[in-house]
């Protein structure tokens, strides 16, 4: 598409070339797709990535998803507000360029893109995980054939290069189609998967812990063979904590919550393809796909760890997360792997499950790098990275030369496990790189009805509740949750990474583990291409400022 200026140096810009595409269901879809990924096979994985005990009855993971879930209602009714005030793809960046500055629309958005890569890489990381647990199963449910040596695929790095090589054509078969045949395949496929949610979750009923721990042999293990190597290694179940130090080690949980909750928004991104009624469309996938989440969190992961053996899966988790040692040589405790061993007579409905598993594991991937292709598009029509970036394909409606980009970058985060880099560290990074995406809506609301008058009375939540307006209510609500989380759960642990390196190579290393070194490096670099952008701009005559006072064209 074509820029062009005029001779007083206003800039001037043709549409986007997007399409009017996505209905309401397909924005819910789109939504569940970006955020339920490795957790229908996987949910019980999650409980050993923080301190884990039970409260009247319902597990501390479980809490804190539904803690996070009230709260991120707030964040839900922000989104859906911003985008009623501007309706055009983006998301955060034109929110946040357009209500606080430029500068923080970028920086926001910048380290979303490098959040949302790393998330591709890691479910990239778990789709090959799920094809070998798809093979054990199969193994359990016929022994003696050829699946039986599933356990040993892909123990070499040529192996999984292969196999991650077949999973990156999947991701980039879908990501390339036309927008309506891809939201319609998004849709389609999303479906399937909450079929096999709904198995997994009414089947969990069948099983109990005595039944599941005597069928662990079948796996080549046991139930005390697991509690033993997990004590040994530090495990263990602990009760409700609520001093300092506890209520920062729940706000490690509540981050990686986050990390489980992180895409039910995403339909505000592709608001500029919504047709029909964008506020009603955006609000209903939006808080939709938020109630989803809390109850994949929640209820679902609980009824799996109770069912399958609370003690069993979070010993099992954290021999995955923290070893090398978790059986079936390395493997997570796979729920419908588990299920099989129990009733191997059952294997279709098992093998549903894993299969759903592995189909959002593959989707997650190009919904990915379809809402960051709408993020670089919004920067390229602003002009902060070159026009190149914005050319919009005619037979997709889309801009696939960032779609491509998008996949391969996120390819290079699967590479990167070749080199020791673990799915825990890459969880971190991904949550760290995505504080301001978190932060920055709650600013959004508080501050635009005072920056942006124009653009807040066409927010539908203008009426006032002490003085104040409801958006401004939400944003306040938000900050108070995640403003702690966030300082709890990675500002301490890096002033404690300070203290605690004696020298400056601990440090080094500390950060390079955690990945608040390279986050760091993102950030300047982001930071890098903003100033020298805009120099550029501003050597060429553009009125930058008055750009950012418009939104970016439909």
């Amino acid at each position: 598409m074509a820029n062009s200026f005029s001779s007083n140096k206003l800039f001037v810009r043709q549409a986007s070339g997007l399409v009017r595409d996505v209905s309401m269901t397909n924005a819910l879809f789109f939504n569940i797709a970006a955020f339920v990924g490795t957790a229908v096979g996987w949910a019980v994985v999650f409980y050993s990535l923080g301190p884990e005990w039970k409260g009247l009855g319902v597990s501390s993971f479980a809490w804190m998803a539904l803690l996070t879930g009230i709260a991120c209602y707030f964040l839900g009714m922000i989104f859906a507000s911003l985008t009623t005030a501007m309706p055009r793809s983006g998301g955060d960046y034109v929110f946040t360029s357009r209500i606080i500055s430029p500068f923080w629309g970028w920086l926001e958005s910048w380290t979303l893109v490098g959040s949302a890569l790393t998330i591709i890489g890691f479910e990239i990381i778990v789709a090959v995980h799920n094809v070998q647990l798809t093979g054990i199963l199969l193994g359990v449910a016929f022994p003696g054939s050829f699946f039986s040596g599933a356990p040993n695929w892909f123990q070499d790095n040529l192996s999984k290069a292969i196999v991650g090589i077949v999973v990156m054509l999947a991701i980039a078969a879908i990501s390339l189609l036309r927008t309506r045949t891809f939201h319609k395949v998004v849709t389609g496929l999303s479906i399937f998967a909450v079929v096999a949610v709904a198995i997994s979750f009414f089947g969990a009923f069948s099983i109990d812990p005595s039944s599941m721990n005597a069928a662990l042999p079948a796996l080549g293990t046991s139930y005390n063979g697991i509690i033993d190597a997990a004590t040994k290694a530090g495990w263990s179940i602990g009760s409700p904590d609520f001093s300092f130090t506890g209520l920062i080690a729940l706000a490690g949980l509540v981050s990686v919550v986050l990390f489980q909750f992180i895409g039910f928004q995403f339909s505000s991104y592709i608001a500029g393809e919504v047709k029909g009624n964008v506020r009603r469309t955006v609000f209903f996938a939006v808080i939709g796909a938020l109630v989803f989440a809390v109850f994949m969190n929640s209820l679902y992961m609980d009824v799996l760890g109770n069912h399958f053996g609370f003690n069993l899966t979070n010993a099992w988790g954290y021999l995955y997360w923290n070893t090398a040692n978790a059986p079936l040589n390395g493997q997570p405790p796979f729920t419908p792997l588990l299920a099989t061993a129990v009733h191997p007579g059952a294997w279709p409905l098992w093998l549903i499950v894993a299969l759903g598993n592995v189909t959002l594991n593959v989707l997650l991937c190009p919904v990915y790098a379809i809402f960051l292709s709408r993020i670089v598009l919004a920067w390229a029509l602003d002009r902060q990275v070159p026009e190149w970036f914005s050319e919009v394909d005619e037979r997709t409606n889309a801009p696939l030369r960032v779609i491509i980009i998008a996949v391969l970058l996120g390819a290079v985060f699967y590479i990167l496990t070749f080199f020791n880099v673990t799915l825990a560290a890459t969880t971190f990074f991904g949550v760290l790189l995505a504080g301001l995406t978190w932060i920055m809506p709650g600013l959004n609301a508080i501050l635009m009805p005072y920056r942006r008058p124009d653009l807040f009375q066409l927010t539908n939540n203008t009426g006032k509740f002490l003085g104040l307006s409801r958006l401004v209510w939400y944003g306040i609500v938000w900050l108070i949750f995640i403003i702690p989380v966030y300082l709890a759960a990675f500002v301490w642990p890096v002033i404690q990474g300070i203290l605690n390196a004696k020298t400056s190579s601990d440090f080094i290393t500390f950060s390079n583990t955690t990945g608040i070194g390279w986050a760091l490096v993102i950030m300047i670099v982001g930071i890098f291409i903003y100033f020298v952008m805009k120099a550029i701009n501003t050597r060429q005559g553009i009125d930058v400022k008055m750009m950012f006072q418009e939104l970016p064209p439909d």
